[in-house]
């Protein structure tokens, strides 16, 4: 069983963040029209900066596209095994589908990191109770209205994780409060082939798959349906994993 706290953060990428404090009328869901050219020039910049890493030295490629075709509104769940899997899934949907992303509060304690990270879609998660339900209302509000948010219910980062992680169900109660549809998505690590075998003899190439929709069934209960959907989707995904990454657990 894992130990790992929602709200704790297990990778250190040598950066240590300032105390952050979110004001009781926090915006989470920013949709004014400065926030959204803000987001169009973040989303585009980092396009043309990770051009080169994408292409020519991560293999990243995106798989089942398709599968996204009529859904308007859901929420998407994926493992977190990299430190750029979040920004890879934005700008890889983006401008076509555009999204929100839930972070740790902790993470908003950045210097301009963080500020650029939030205009591109970034929700901190609050610690303070008030405002937490504030935030789980807000949620539900966006998914009702056609909104469409990223989650990764693992929580914490664990860089080329050779397999899926158990799911933190707290990830999907405001799923479940607003019926959403799901849709889970998966990381998988490949052995380099071609010119990757000369930009990435060390680590794997990366490839983003998008899995068909999953619809909640309501049991009746909210605790049985949040619990029968996380342990559904960890085997969707955790099977899709293993019969399809090159390196996994087994």
């Amino acid at each position: 069983m894992e130990k790992t706290q929602e709200n704790e953060q297990t990778y250190d990428n040598g950066f240590h963040p300032h105390e952050v404090h979110l004001k009781d009328n926090y915006k989470f869901y920013r949709k004014d029209l400065y926030f959204k050219l803000i987001r169009c020039l973040f989303i585009y910049l980092t396009k043309l900066f990770l051009f080169i890493p994408r292409k020519l030295v991560w293999g990243y490629k995106v798989v089942g596209k398709k599968n996204l075709k009529g859904q308007k509104s859901y929420v998407m769940i994926c493992n977190h095994t990299h430190p750029f899997d979040s920004i890879n899934i934005l700008i890889s949907l983006y401008p076509k589908r555009s999204h929100y992303m839930t972070t740790l509060q902790s993470n908003m304690g950045f210097p301009i990191v963080s500020t650029y990270f939030r205009y591109g879609g970034a929700v901190p998660i609050p610690e303070d109770m008030k405002l937490f339900k504030k935030f789980n209302k807000d949620t539900v509000d966006l998914l009702k209205n056609k909104g469409r948010l990223i989650v990764f219910p693992e929580a914490s980062l664990v860089p080329y994780c050779d397999h899926v992680r158990p799911f933190m169900q707290g990830a999907f109660n405001f799923a479940v409060t607003a019926n959403s549809t799901i849709i889970p998505t998966c990381y998988t690590y490949h052995k380099p082939k071609g010119i990757y075998k000369l930009t990435r003899r060390k680590k794997p190439c990366m490839h983003f798959n998008i899995l068909p929709p999953y619809h909640i069934e309501d049991l009746g209960s909210r605790k049985e349906t949040t619990n029968k959907m996380a342990l559904d989707l960890f085997n969707i995904i955790s099977k899709y994993y293993e019969e399809n990454s090159d390196y996994f657990k087994k």
